[in-house]
């Protein structure tokens, strides 16, 4: 008999779990701007040495990137890029290792077609935590460390910024579109001016109807305060 309550019991409990208690957590809404968004940054890591300038980014673009005020459909992405700072080693042939907190991702780099820089595509960099260094490998002839820092550690979230930014253009917005439907597409990137390595960073925030129609913002990455602003 206590088989028998025991297994209405446990059918009860699954019941009300099922129904009730164990419903999945509803997803965030996002808000009128945030649907608007094509690229964000939600990390970016920079260091260098004697031998390589390093970056690695984070965040979520267009699976296939036109620039045309529309939003497609968005995709992860974690791009490693790496420098040489010397003639002899623009010809080389890389490999990386990517070292987090928590583990360490290995792949080639690969010739940009324009430019000197090598990159990759990082697949699953979540998984190894926050990013440490990347180790640039020349079988048989280089093994250079880069330490890499977060310039987004302790500053303001891209959806914070984007936030500003929309209070920031709010005039321009309504006078645009009377029903509130922006047809624009939205960049929330962080970038430096210059390319040395102390040059401060900046969000970049850029509202897209076309290659030559656009607003865009420079903001402190840590207050949000605006720095420049193009309309």
């Amino acid at each position: 008999m206590k088989k028998v309550y025991f297994g209405i019991a446990l059918v009860l409990a699954l019941s009300l779990c099922l129904f009730a208690g164990c419903k999945k957590a509803p997803t965030e809404e996002k808000s009128p701007l945030e649907k608007r968004v094509s690229t964000y940054h939600d990390a970016v890591y920079v260091g260098s040495n004697d031998d390589f300038n390093a970056s690695f980014v984070t965040g979520e673009c267009e699976k296939l990137i036109v620039i045309d005020g529309e939003v497609g459909d968005l995709a992860p992405f974690a791009t490693l890029t790496v420098t040489p700072l010397s003639a002899p080693l623009f010809n080389n042939a890389y490999s990386y290792v990517l070292k987090g907190e928590t583990g360490e991702l290995t792949g080639d780099l690969t010739k940009d077609v324009v430019g000197a820089a090598f990159s990759a595509e990082v697949k699953d960099a979540k998984t190894i935590g926050k990013i440490l260094s990347v180790t640039v490998k020349a079988e048989g002839i280089l093994e250079s460390d880069v330490p890499l820092t977060d310039k987004l550690d302790g500053a303001l979230t891209w959806k914070e910024i984007l936030s500003i930014a929309g209070k920031e253009l709010s005039e321009t917005i309504a006078a645009e579109s009377d029903t509130g439907n922006l047809q624009r597409e939205i960049y929330v990137k962080l970038v430096n001016a210059l390319s040395a390595g102390d040059a401060p960073y900046y969000y970049y925030v850029s509202f897209i109807k076309s290659p030559s129609d656009y607003w865009a913002l420079l903001l402190d990455p840590t207050t949000g305060e605006v720095i420049s602003k193009k309309i």
